[in-house]
C-alpha cells in the first residue's frame, strides 16, 4: 500500500497538481496525494478501523 502511495504522489508532484487552496498535491480523480514521507502507518490503520466501523 506505502508503494501505490509513493507512485502517487510522484506522479502528482511531476504533474505539479498543487492545490492552493488545501495546500496539497492531488491525484487525476481530484483526490488528496499523501506525500510518502509523512505517511503514518498508525494513522491509516487507525482510519481503516474508524471506516470499518462506520459501516
Amino acid at each position: 500500500m506505502k508503494s501505490r502511495i509513493y507512485q502517487t504522489w510522484k506522479e502528482t508532484k511531476k504533474a505539479n497538481r498543487w492545490d492552493p487552496d488545501r495546500e496539497c498535491y492531488l491525484d487525476p480523480n481530484g483526490n488528496i496525494a499523501v506525500d510518502p514521507d509523512t505517511f503514518s502507518v498508525e494513522t491509516l490503520t487507525q482510519q481503516i478501523g474508524e471506516q470499518e466501523e462506520a459501516r
